[in-house]
């Protein structure tokens, strides 16, 4: 009997640290979600105005902030409202904000080298719980989703653009990667097209593609997920 009562008191407490334990988790993760979307309103209220239904960005005020941050992405009436930032450091903004604040949300950020001049820019956020950064992805796979909020702004410090998707579906990074190395820029656009799983209709084919990138857990094989959902778009200059 005496076993049987340890047994149960050891348990018992084991439950009571396993609770305490997953309940800070969750309060910091709480506390992170409320630290980081404080930071981004205080972002815009300083750096951003309002004009026609643009953004006037004072881009001097923003690299004086993070000189990281090359341009801003907005999709309206959805929680895309973000700079973007040019990870230049081994996936540091996976976890790291735009004023480089330790944060599981992270950052809207790319890879690449030089995102006015190259033909593919590929933009990375996480599918955060909290319905934040790039957690409306998935929702693109939905056909009247995709009707109501097909266009991307996007604003650089030189040039703004307007970002028309054209693609959307979801697939294993590894497979994805493979499927397009080797192709050429047109060979991409067909490839994105016959890939998506919702038809588009005329979109013009030239431009700059962009490519928004997300984890998807459709087809989760394995943990953390490898499936990807990706959602292209054609941009092309405001005159």
């Amino acid at each position: 009997m005496k076993l049987v009562k340890f047994i149960v008191i050891f348990l018992i407490i084991i439950s009571i640290v396993i609770s305490g334990y997953c309940l800070i988790l969750i309060i910091k993760d709480m506390e992170e979600d409320e630290a980081n979307e404080s930071d981004l309103i205080e972002l815009e209220n300083t750096i951003i105005k309002e004009k026609e239904d643009n953004k006037i960005i004072d881009w001097n005020e923003l690299k004086s902030i993070n000189e990281d941050m090359v341009a801003w992405i907005e999709i309206e009436n959805t929680p895309i409202n973000y700079p973007i930032l040019k990870d230049n450091n081994n996936l540091y903004y996976l976890k790291h904000n735009f004023n480089k604040k330790y944060n599981s949300n992270g950052s809207i950020f790319t890879l690449n080298k030089d995102f006015i001049q190259d033909d593919e820019v590929v933009i990375y956020g996480h599918n955060m719980r909290n319905k934040t950064m790039f957690s409306i992805l998935g929702n693109y796979l939905n056909t009247n989703f995709l009707k109501e909020h097909q266009i991307i702004k996007i604003y650089t410090e030189n040039k703004n653009y307007i970002a028309t998707i054209f693609s959307c579906y979801s697939i294993g990074v590894n497979e994805e990667s493979k499927n397009i190395r080797k192709l050429s820029y047109e060979d991409r656009i067909s490839y994105y097209k016959n890939k998506s799983n919702i038809d588009t209709e005329n979109i013009d084919d030239t431009g700059k593609i962009i490519k928004l990138s997300t984890c998807s857990y459709i087809n989760v094989k394995t943990i953390p997920t490898d499936q990807r959902y990706y959602v292209v778009a054609m941009m092309k200059e405001v005159e």
